[in-house]
């Protein structure tokens, strides 16, 4: 039987597909990934499509069977190397769109069952080789959320073990030329600072504290976020903070791992002249709880975002 899961991912295959080629569909709420994903793939398929003009002129396309043989092809060697990123995953739906307008211009039909049979079968693939990474590295919400988008500066954790999967979170911000910030905690305290990085691939350099978190030394001289650089960026601060945690409420209240170190963080970012950032969890569905106590420092999130974790 078909979990949510897959009819989610289907029904984001679908609506590009007929966005892409043009089909009529039902009126309603785009949901804010499928939004961003029209807007962002669509404004690539066309520089795509005339990348792949001769592989595209030289494709016998038939049937919806060819198309699937075609699909599984590219993507088997897309992918061949190992590696998963969210511009990666991006490229399954541009092929996808590729493929569905190829098909119709070679003269097939796009009936409501040959709409069907291959967004089930892009859907498929997702499902069966991607799923686990998509929910490890913030789900398809992250990438999507209208905040993060919007967001120029942002401060985000470096992942433990057990929680929500950072590292192509941090590799997204600054592919979309975002500046990166992550914590640098004090020891035998609550005091933390957001630090700026230079790049994702500076992380693996950085000395790793007791929690086994990799961080810049005390004496590393770097921009702090709510520390403006010159007069000129006296307002900059943060723009979104991620962040982490043990468990979660519907009403916002996080258990952290007993330091206060968000929480005194946040107090600061309230004296700042730009303000609290806003500010979102990332977490497994299993962290969430029925009721999380508080006492009178803690301080609420704005936004929950949660994945099923895959085994």
């Amino acid at each position: 039987m078909e979990s949510n899961n897959f009819l989610y991912v289907y029904n984001l295959v679908q609506g590009y597909l007929k966005h892409i080629c043009r089909e009529p569909e039902l009126e309603r709420a785009l949901s804010k990934p499928a939004q961003v994903l029209r807007k962002t793939a669509s404004s690539l398929q066309e520089d795509v499509e005339e990348s792949l003009r001769l592989y595209l002129d030289s494709l016998e396309i038939s049937s919806v069977d060819d198309a699937r043989r075609i699909f599984s092809q590219v993507m088997e060697k897309e992918f061949a190397d190992g590696h998963i990123n969210w511009g990666r995953i991006l490229t399954i739906f541009l092929f996808g769109g590729i493929l569905t307008k190829k098909l119709q211009g070679c003269g097939v039909p796009l009936t409501k069952e040959n709409m069907d049979q291959i967004s089930h079968f892009m859907t498929e693939y997702i499902i069966n080789t991607k799923a686990k990474w998509i929910s490890e590295n913030g789900g398809w919400q992250m990438i999507q959320h209208a905040k993060y988008q919007a967001s120029q500066r942002i401060a985000v954790f470096l992942s433990m073990p057990d929680e929500v999967q950072t590292e192509e979170i941090i590799k997204d911000i600054f592919h979309q030329g975002k500046d990166c910030f992550i914590p640098c905690y004090k020891p035998q305290s609550n005091h933390m600072d957001m630090v700026k990085l230079a790049s994702y691939e500076e992380i693996a350099s950085l000395p790793l504290t007791s929690w086994n978190i990799h961080q810049p030394d005390e004496k590393d001289t770097r921009e702090e976020a709510l520390t403006a650089p010159d007069l000129f960026s006296a307002l900059e601060g943060l723009d979104l903070i991620l962040m982490p945690g043990l468990g979660f409420d519907k009403s916002g209240n996080r258990l952290g791992r007993g330091k206060g170190y968000y929480d005194a963080y946040l107090s600061r970012c309230m004296q700042h002249p730009k303000g609290k950032p806003y500010t979102i969890a990332l977490a497994f569905k299993e962290q969430m709880c029925a009721v999380i106590p508080t006492s009178e420092n803690d301080v609420k999130v704005d936004e929950i975002l949660f994945e099923e974790r895959e085994d």
